[in-house]
């Protein structure tokens, strides 16, 4: 168990929560404990960094909480008691060199909905009160930096962030334009996560001839069996992740 993510997870009760080292082991696949990731260069990512001169990296590791739910009063917004989901996350260079991460969280629920992570400042501060007022936590704007390596024993230079989306109950705009909040009658959504590689793929597009590039991207799955009303973190199940390139 790794002592130094001191975030809270929630228990079964709501309101009670409890410090990391006394929840699940790392890497159960229970839902609001921590998981973490140690993921690796494929082999054939390495030879290819090998033939071309490129220097390709991934962080060496990703721990995160499954996503919880908040609700907040946001002024300005109707109605002004939202409804929020977020996830917490620590991102550890455990390499030789400094890493820059430019994060990019996007949730794609099982309706076709694809929803970019928010910058709310409120709901990140009532966010931090909950999970851990000593530890600061980053959006995805503010968590644009180099992340120092932490390799010496005892020494933690990781990046602890947040992504929030917006899961207010509303119904789908009239006109049919995107929706602003997640549709709560979804059973599931994936977390696609780019920034934790520079790893990438140029991508000739057959019609047009021209190269897009596809970034390698960490998607993790979630289940939510339950429906749209009286929703609860405690329906979300984390069912694993795959690495891929979009």
């Amino acid at each position: 168990m790794n002592a130094s993510f001191p975030l809270l997870v929630a228990c079964a009760v709501i309101g009670q929560q409890k410090p990391l080292a006394d929840v699940e082991p790392f890497g159960t696949k229970v839902a609001n404990v921590v998981q973490v990731l140690t993921p690796k260069l494929t082999l054939l990512e390495e030879e290819d960094a090998k033939v071309t001169g490129t220097d390709t990296w991934i962080f060496d590791e990703l721990a995160f909480i499954s996503p919880r739910m908040i609700t907040v009063e946001v002024p300005g917004k109707q109605p002004t008691r939202r409804t929020m989901l977020y996830v917490v996350y620590r991102v550890t260079n455990r390499g030789k060199k400094d890493r820059k991460f430019v994060p990019s969280f996007l949730l794609v629920d099982d309706r076709g909905n694809s929803y970019l992570d928010t910058i709310m400042p409120k709901v990140q501060r009532a966010i931090q009160a909950r999970e851990d007022p000593m530890r600061p936590l980053e959006n995805s704007v503010s968590a644009i930096r180099d992340i120092k390596t932490s390799t010496e024993l005892g020494v933690d230079r990781a990046l602890y962030g947040v992504a929030i989306w917006d899961a207010t109950p509303e119904p789908a705009p009239k006109d049919g334009s995107p929706r602003k909040t997640i549709d709560p009658t979804h059973n599931g959504f994936d977390i696609l996560i780019t920034g934790l590689s520079n790893a990438y793929k140029p991508i000739p597009d057959p019609v047009t001839g021209e190269t897009k590039t596809q970034r390698k991207t960490l998607q993790l799955k979630f289940t939510r069996p339950g429906d749209e009303f009286n929703q609860h973190e405690r329906e979300i199940k984390y069912t694993g992740h795959e690495w891929i390139y979009q």
